[in-house]
């Protein structure tokens, strides 16, 4: 997500054809969808980490596909850009509660280590995006660098949600007995 957010202004301006000055409340567009993301992300997946997850980061991938395909027209552009901003942070309470859970015993360092993959993954993420640029792809290098991580970020999200079931199963049968 942040490969194309960080190409936002240019998409909103030079693709799309949005004025300077409005660039702005798109981004607190993005903001709101962002809010509602993450909400939605920790309130579904404190019942369904995985089961709201992945359907999250396919939903993001096809609002980044949308993105390169489409958002040459500023209604569009507008409306997945806020889309991007609620699909995309859906994952951020998710995948930081399952770090905090898989490393209970040292829960601040879980957190910094969460905190720094996805400051990790940001800045390579935009400067693979940046690199996109100056290529054919042009102003849909972005979204597609950020499609491609999402489609391979759904891979070990896959792996453990199918590692999961069974210990979630082993729980459930602990809480009830």
């Amino acid at each position: 997500m942040i490969a194309a957010y960080s190409y936002v202004s240019p998409l909103l301006t030079t693709r799309a054809g949005l004025p300077d000055n409005l660039v702005p409340l798109v981004l607190l567009g993005f903001g709101a969808g962002a809010l509602l993301g993450t909400t939605a992300g920790g309130r579904l997946g404190d019942r369904r980490p995985f089961g709201t997850a992945i359907p999250a980061g396919v939903l993001t991938a096809w609002v980044l596909a949308a993105i390169a395909l489409w958002a040459s027209h500023v209604p569009a552009a507008v409306t997945l850009v806020v889309l991007l901003g609620a699909t995309a942070f859906v994952l951020t309470p998710i995948l930081v509660a399952q770090a905090l859970h898989a490393a209970s015993d040292a829960p601040t360092l879980a957190s910094a280590l969460a905190t720094s993959a996805f400051n990790i993954g940001g800045a390579s993420g935009s400067w693979l995006a940046g690199l996109t640029l100056s290529t054919s792809l042009g102003l849909r290098g972005p979204a597609l660098t950020g499609l491609v991580l999402t489609l391979a970020s759904l891979v070990p999200l896959t792996l453990l949600a199918a590692a999961r079931p069974s210990a979630r199963r082993l729980t459930v049968r602990r809480q009830r007995g």
